[in-house]
């Protein structure tokens, strides 16, 4: 059952890809919903960051970064 809260828990806990696709998915039933495609825009931006600072890391300091991210505790 794809439902906004459930986009919204999958969006909070870094599931970016779950929640596009529910969010997506509740956009087609509802397409003049500004709520459900203002998540969409802002999730599909937050991955070209990453992915945008991921092929770019070049230095020992920005790939040392990127390894403290991997191992933070998520909670």
């Amino acid at each position: 059952m794809s439902t906004l809260t459930l986009a919204r828990i999958y969006e909070r806990q870094g599931h970016t890809a779950d929640a596009i696709a529910i969010y997506s998915q509740l956009l087609k039933e509802e397409p003049r919903n500004s709520t459900l495609l203002k998540a969409i825009e802002r999730l599909k931006g937050k991955n070209m960051q990453k992915v945008s600072f991921f092929t770019a890391m070049n230095t020992k300091d920005q790939f040392r970064e990127f390894e403290k991210w991997l191992v933070k505790p998520w909670s």
